[in-house]
């Protein structure tokens, strides 16, 4: 999303949680809590913020659970969880040049064809955070309004017996249905790339 979405969620997530660190502290000790001034200013704001409000939990758990559906290489349950007009986004380009897939039958189609060019092994996700967020004014570029959940986690791949790992950043956001119907990705796709000895989006392209 763009800066200020970003910036807010950052001061949200930080206030949150040092207020909940607080109070925790304060039940052990019995003591009362000092609330710095500035730091309920930036709760205040953050929890104000016209562009959006806290989403429910529930759609941390949902796109965890895609992603473990992916990480077993489930592609066929993971489709269940998808909207019939997905939208996936690589991270290889702008907002007007990255590599789109578009519709579930392409999406998972894709996927099931990845595993096998790409000849990965296993993967195995951990460490994740989640944020999720109702956006309720209109985003730039084209994003979607609705329930989102911004994630980051390590992703651990094995290609042909060689492990490598990186940190990944996903925008999942979900349709009235609670179904997926866009993921935007971000992460350094050259890891892969060398991994594997191939660029497999220009290979796409190229057939295109």
């Amino acid at each position: 999303m763009k800066k200020n979405y970003l910036l807010s969620l950052a001061v949200l997530a930080f206030a949150v949680l040092f207020l909940n660190g607080c109070s925790n502290n304060a039940a052990a000790k019995e003591e009362p809590v000092t609330k710095d001034p500035a730091t309920v200013a930036a709760t205040t704001a953050a929890v104000t913020n016209p562009n959006f409000s806290i989403a429910p939990i529930e759609y941390a758990t949902l796109s965890e659970k895609s992603l473990a559906l992916i990480a077993k290489f489930d592609y066929d349950g993971w489709g269940e969880m998808l909207a019939d007009n997905i939208v996936y986004t690589f991270p290889d380009g702008d907002v007007d040049t990255r590599t789109k897939l578009e519709g579930k039958a392409a999406v998972v189609g894709w996927w099931k064809s990845w595993k096998e060019k790409s000849g990965v092994e296993s993967m195995t996700m951990t460490e994740f955070n989640h944020f999720p967020l109702n956006i309720t004014a209109q985003p730039k570029g084209g994003a979607l309004m609705g329930n989102y959940d911004f994630i980051y986690f390590s992703n651990k791949m094995v290609f042909a017996g060689k492990a490598v790992s990186l940190r990944m950043n996903f925008i999942v956001h979900f349709n009235a249905d609670k179904k997926i119907d866009r993921y935007i990705t971000y992460y350094d796709r050259s890891v892969i790339i060398k991994a594997t000895g191939k660029n497999i989006l220009d290979e796409m392209k190229a057939k295109k």
